[in-house]
């Protein structure tokens, strides 16, 4: 007997398995949004999902190769304000400041201003990122996916620090509300107050380093043509996500100027003693496909209750400016193991 019924709990987990449904063992609330962890390579796939969240330019990639699957909604506009919420920020040494807060936030806007022009085409750009890639990296955008709908979609704007001071610390203090762990709160020194700087010289080297993707994009201007930016020589480095944070950490950091995720970046240098922030570089690239579920707007996003939604990192910033969303929107989540 006992055999008999192991021969019939695997069918059935075989079954289950086939037809695309979650491991998971709790059950959907029909009152609050479910919230599932899922991978990249999961989304469109999985039919045991109502949404996915997912980033630029995997969300245009993933649409592209899915005929059902579709844009449903995006979380900078649900988020709200003029920008949506600050992504990638922009950090210098705090000894360096004054040679390039003049003249790099300027460069950084006419690079924004670049990418969207359409006489700068998708290869210049591809080839502007990638000639700087960390060995051994796969570039995340190919002059295939790289599109001007997707440039759009990566929410290169950048902001100087003055003005979006507010902006920051209050998209940190709704990150800390939901998150395990707190990322702390920004000092007052963390930012750049003005633009009152000279505009002399360094006569030495600078090293920019910044993580594959939507903040790398934020830099191509500069790389397409290796500029100098008010020093005698200037390093471009495009390097895996997972790894940003070693270059402005530890007793020496590498990184003279960074480019880093904004709870990273508050978590790791807030204090403003090692690090000034420039300005916020992108503003949100998380998209929400959908294999025909409605679109989600400010309006209905109530509807979402009882869906399930499933979040590329669901740990990570994707996951927790999604979390954000539906607090403010007085909607419960729950996540499922």
């Amino acid at each position: 007997m006992k055999k008999i019924l192991t021969a019939v709990l695997s069918t059935i987990l075989i079954g289950v398995s086939a037809l695309g449904f979650s491991a998971c063992t709790e059950p959907a609330s029909t009152e609050a949004v479910n919230l599932v962890d899922v991978t990249a390579a999961e989304v469109g796939v999985r039919n045991d999902i109502d949404y996915f969240v997912i980033p630029e330019p995997a969300a245009s990639t993933k649409v592209n190769a899915i005929s059902t699957l579709s844009f449903a909604g995006d979380l900078q506009s649900l988020y709200g304000g003029e920008n949506g919420y600050p992504q990638a920020v922009v950090v210098v040494k705090k000894d360096l400041v004054s040679y390039v807060a003049q003249t790099l936030p300027s460069k950084l806007k006419d690079g924004a201003t670049w990418l969207l022009d359409e006489a700068t085409s998708p290869e210049t750009v591809v080839n502007a990122v990638s000639k700087h890639l960390s060995e051994g990296m796969t570039p995340t955008f190919t002059a295939k996916n790289l599109s001007k709908a997707v440039i759009k979609n990566c929410s290169v704007n950048f902001v100087d620090a003055w003005n979006c001071k507010e902006e920051v610390k209050s998209f940190i203090q709704k990150l800390n509300a939901v998150s395990d762990t707190s990322f702390g709160t920004p000092s007052d020194n963390f930012f750049v107050e003005d633009a009152s700087y000279g505009a002399a010289a360094y006569n030495g080297k600078l090293s920019v380093y910044a993580p594959d993707g939507a903040p790398a994009l934020g830099l191509a201007k500069l790389m397409s043509t290796d500029e100098i930016v008010n020093c005698a020589e200037i390093d471009y480095n495009v390097v895996n996500a997972s790894t940003i944070q070693t270059f402005v950490t530890g007793a020496n950091p590498k990184a003279d100027i960074c480019v880093l995720p904004v709870n990273l970046a508050v978590k790791l240098l807030g204090s403003g003693e090692k690090y000034t922030m420039l300005g916020t570089l992108t503003h949100g690239n998380l998209f929400i496909v959908s294999n025909g579920g409605a679109q989600i707007t400010k309006q209905n996003i109530s509807s979402l209750r009882g869906k399930t939604v499933g979040v590329v990192n669901l740990a990570q910033v994707p996951g927790l400016t999604l979390k954000t969303i539906l607090k403010d929107n007085g909607i419960d989540f729950e996540v499922l193991a």
